[in-house]
């Protein structure tokens, strides 16, 4: 019998044994939520440090109705930016993301972030680029409230710890 799986059990002489795996499935979920917005925040700081400033010209604005349940009946804007590279030529590139708010006026001007080595999609600055990694950081570390609570509680039931100086059984 002791070779079997378990989560938790108590032995046949009273002993009560909880398993890594019991501990995996309470903190694997806010542990990966957790490291995960922390990853993408690191990833958005290096995609703005290693990126350079400037101003770009919207030159075209692509635009076309939302398709998924969060978007449906929204008109969603992807504008095209012409912009000087590092060797003073004008290139164009997108930021490779759509929204709403992305109706900019042909000719406007707006502040862009390039990649110095590659021509390719542009870094449209704003609080868009890191919010993803907020929320998902924030649920990881609201979900390590409850995980808290029932290691508390497995640990209770172990025997491990008392709670106001109530006996151990």
């Amino acid at each position: 019998m002791a070779s079997r799986p378990f989560l938790w059990r108590t032995r046949a002489d009273g002993t009560r044994e909880v398993s890594w795996r019991l501990w995996v499935l309470i903190w694997v979920l806010p542990g990966l939520m957790t490291g995960a917005g922390t990853a993408m925040l690191v990833i958005e700081a290096y995609r703005h440090l290693a990126t350079l400033p400037t101003q770009a010209e919207v030159v075209q604005v692509h635009a076309w109705e939302g398709e998924t349940i969060f978007d449906k009946d929204v008109t969603n804007y992807g504008p095209v930016f012409a912009y000087e590279w590092t060797d003073g030529t004008i290139t164009r590139a997108s930021s490779g993301m759509s929204s709403p708010d992305f109706d900019f006026a042909i000719g406007s001007l707006h502040e862009i972030r390039y990649f110095k080595g590659h021509k390719g999609n542009v870094v449209l600055p704003g609080w868009h680029n890191w919010l993803p990694g907020l929320i998902v950081g924030a649920l990881g570390l609201v979900l390590t409230l409850p995980a808290t609570w029932i290691t508390l509680l497995v640990r209770r039931w172990r025997g491990q710890m008392t709670i106001a100086g109530a006996p151990r059984t």
